[in-house]
């Protein structure tokens, strides 16, 4: 039952995404939501907790949270440096030939 329901959804995502307007919202957000997550692989890889993390960026516990779960939709470049280098990274944006159907943003590591 579950496997159907995946192609379900599956083929209705498809369907949704042959819509450009939807597409770029999905991909918009899709970049967020991989984004978050290198920021908390990276934080648990280092093995520093989010209490610790807060106290290096001069923040409270639950900022981090809201970064980490892409509650805070307001992430800027001084923000995400501020991240890397807490985390003892770097911050790397390059622009790269696109197609019309890639994922604007990237998220490597």
């Amino acid at each position: 039952m579950k496997n159907s329901s995946l192609k379900k959804a599956d083929h209705l995502l498809n369907e949704k995404l042959m819509a450009p307007h939807f597409r770029r919202g999905f991909q918009a957000e899709y970049a967020k939501v991989l984004l978050t997550q290198k920021i908390a692989e990276i934080r648990k890889k280092s093995r520093i907790d989010q209490k610790t993390l807060a106290q290096r960026l001069g923040v409270s516990q639950q900022v981090v949270s809201r970064i980490e779960t892409g509650e805070n939709s307001n992430l800027t470049i001084d923000t995400l440096t501020q991240l890397a280098r807490a985390l003892g990274h770097t911050v790397r944006i390059s622009f790269h030939k696109s197609t019309a159907k890639d994922i604007a943003l990237e998220v490597g590591g």
